[in-house]
């Protein structure tokens, strides 16, 4: 127990997700945007919903993966484009200039700005938690299902947001840049990677564990053979931990070039 109580109680003493935490708390658009997305995902689950007075395109309940793909769907941009938006810094003060002044080491930094980064992402995940299970109620899916359903969710989209925030390490000064490549990769985890890389798309993922037929392939390992859904997952958590390493390595650069400019300035200020 007391192994996982040092590092939150790390995290939570973090200067930048104390800082992160606060500007979360201050943001006026959460409360509307929850409303929207509950209110969006309840239409959903009422226009599914398996009685005689509605539409019922299938034999198997299709309700809890109605659901499931509009989550997705709308937590996989929702993700990607607010972890490519500064979550510190002002108008004046862009990210890169504030984390060249900011007194903390580069892996110090990051755990305490992902984490910041990863409360809005918690509270919808949070959000979506009640309807999932409404929806796997009505449609006969077990607890397994909707357990794996949820883990897609969050492993998922929280992998989205880690390479938002990557991109923003990398091209916050080209602002169009960086608003054209985040709808691109939109476009790819959530409709391109289902024909080119159908184990990288998170809805077919979420429909091959459920009730449906298989919708992935099974993936063979040396001595292991891999479900669809299970692939999907390990492929995004290696995207996760492959989008912190870069972000890690970008950072550090930017402590050291800042470093270095400080050095040189120093003997003309004093010379």
């Amino acid at each position: 127990m007391w192994s996982l109580w040092r590092p939150c109680r790390r995290a939570w003493h973090n200067p930048i997700f104390q800082g992160g935490l606060v500007a979360f708390a201050q943001q006026p658009t959460h409360r509307s945007y929850s409303l929207n997305y509950v209110a969006t995902l309840s239409a959903v689950l009422l226009i599914t919903w398996p009685k005689e007075a509605l539409v019922n395109v299938r034999d198997l309940p299709f309700t809890y993966n109605a659901l499931g793909t509009v989550i997705l769907m709308i937590l996989a941009y929702l993700n990607v484009a607010q972890g490519a938006t500064r979550l510190l810094g002002s108008q004046y003060v862009r990210l890169h200039e504030w984390l060249a002044l900011a007194p903390v080491s580069a892996g110090t930094f990051l755990r305490g700005y992902v984490a910041a980064s990863s409360l809005e992402l918690a509270l919808f995940w949070g959000l979506s938690v009640p309807l999932v299970l409404c929806a796997a109620q009505v449609s006969g899916e077990p607890w397994q299902h909707w357990s794996a359903g949820l883990l897609i969710i969050l492993v998922c989209t929280g992998s989205y947001r880690l390479v938002g925030i990557t991109l923003l390490f990398y091209c916050e000064r080209e602002e169009f840049l960086l608003y054209i490549l985040v709808r691109l990769l939109y476009v790819g985890f959530i409709l391109g990677s289902g024909f080119v890389v159908p184990l990288y798309n998170p809805v077919l993922a979420f429909a091959d564990a459920s009730l449906w037929p298989p919708r992935l392939a099974s993936l063979p390992l040396p001595g292991l053979i891999l479900r669809g859904w299970v692939a999907t997952v390990v492929l995004h958590g290696l995207l996760a931990a492959g989008s912190v390493i870069i972000a890690w390595q970008r950072i550090r650069w930017i402590q050291r070039r800042a470093a270095r400019h400080e050095a040189r300035e120093e003997p003309r200020m004093y010379g």
